[in-house]
């Protein structure tokens, strides 16, 4: 219980931080490039971090990796906060990357690997996306009340302590694997890599739509912020609801998939689009976590792609779709969302050659 509540309340503090500095980009840099490099800095670190994090917890233990993630991020939150240019902002938010995807792939490969890691990843899931929810609702509260810019940075900083001095107490079990982690890397690419592409597309996605509606819609930055919002919202509803719930993975995916075509098509209309993406997106992260947990591979290496995938996705697919925005119209570019989803619901069924074979496992 006390590892599971410094899991979660350490992942929701981690989000919270890292979106600290969304709403109020433009006071930590001039310019669109510039505000582009401190946001995207620390996706940038997370995404080259969780996988090598993922395999070193089957090494040296999770909880020694998870107590490292935390002490870096109130070290990075605080140094993004007296930063005196912007290329230290820039600089720090990299190393609050790479110490959330050290967090996250070994916390996240400790739940899942849990006799209840359904639940226990539902609980986990939860916490990650109310945490991003946290960030920029309470953020805005904050530099509102204070006048200060960094006030978010800070008390989101000075908080990540107390799952900190939590996880101290908790006993660094190194997982029982029978083979070296590494070796099982190139397999289960592989034997997984439709899985692998759903998770790109499914994740990529829901910000793809995110980062085309601003343009798109031209709406002021209240109703934005309440459309994101519903996005968060509905994934956090979903995940705690399909965590208790007996779903095969592969057919909720594809369900999911095509439940994404058809709200990244709403979307173009009306942002209620937003909802459905967002409970598509909470859906699928459940029933991908649920079919790896059935894997007898080393929950490090494939939590670590899981995590890989994701932020690939939140990196790639956004750009694409900007460039098809820029170049061919708007409707063109919600088209190659909405047929990218379509894609996994015809190409997720050719995982049916990896399906496992034992009984079948409730989800929660």
């Amino acid at each position: 219980m006390k590892r599971r509540v410094a899991l979660c309340s350490g992942v929701f503090l981690l989000m919270a931080l890292s979106n600290t500095v969304v709403p109020v980009l433009d006071r930590f840099a001039d310019g669109a490039a510039a505000q582009g490099l401190v946001f995207s800095a620390y996706f940038f670190g997370a995404m080259l971090t969780v996988l090598p994090a993922g395999i070193a917890s089957e090494r040296f233990g999770r909880a020694r990796l998870m107590q490292a993630g935390l002490a870096i991020s109130l070290a990075a939150g605080l140094a993004i906060a007296v930063a005196p240019s912007v290329p230290m902002v820039i600089a720090a938010r990299l190393v609050e990357g790479v110490a959330t995807g050290i967090f996250v792939s070994a916390g996240l490969a400790h739940v899942n690997g849990q006799p209840d890691g359904g639940r226990g990843s539902g609980m986990f899931m939860a916490s990650l996306n109310a945490g991003l929810l946290a960030g920029l609702v309470l953020t805005g509260v904050l530099v509102a009340q204070t006048g200060l810019r960094v006030a978010g940075v800070i008390v989101f900083s000075c908080l990540t302590a107390v799952p900190f001095v939590a996880s101290l107490t908790l006993g660094n079990e190194v997982p029982d694997i029978r083979t070296e982690p590494l070796s099982r890397l190139g397999p289960v690419l592989d034997r997984y890599r439709w899985l692998i592409y759903a998770t790109v597309v499914m994740f990529g996605a829901g910000g793809a739509v995110t980062g085309l509606y601003p343009e798109f819609s031209m709406a002021d930055a209240d109703l934005l912020g309440v459309q994101i919002a519903l996005q968060n919202i509905a994934t956090i509803g979903t995940i705690v609801l399909v965590s208790r719930m007996a779903l095969e993975p592969i057919p909720l995916i594809r369900t999911s998939a095509g439940l994404m075509a058809m709200a990244v098509g709403i979307s173009f209309f009306s942002p209620y689009g937003f909802a459905l993406i967002g409970a598509a997106g909470g859906a699928v992260q459940i029933a991908t976590l649920s079919f790896l947990a059935r894997t007898e591979e080393p929950q490090g290496v494939t939590v670590g792609l899981f995590n890989t995938a994701s932020y690939a996705g939140m990196t790639v697919m956004p750009a694409l779709a900007g460039v098809c925005a820029r170049w061919f119209g708007y409707p063109l570019a919600f088209c190659l969302v909405v047929l990218c989803a379509i894609s996994v619901v015809l190409t997720i069924r050719r995982c049916s050659r990896c399906r496992l074979h034992q009984p079948r496992i409730p989800i929660g």
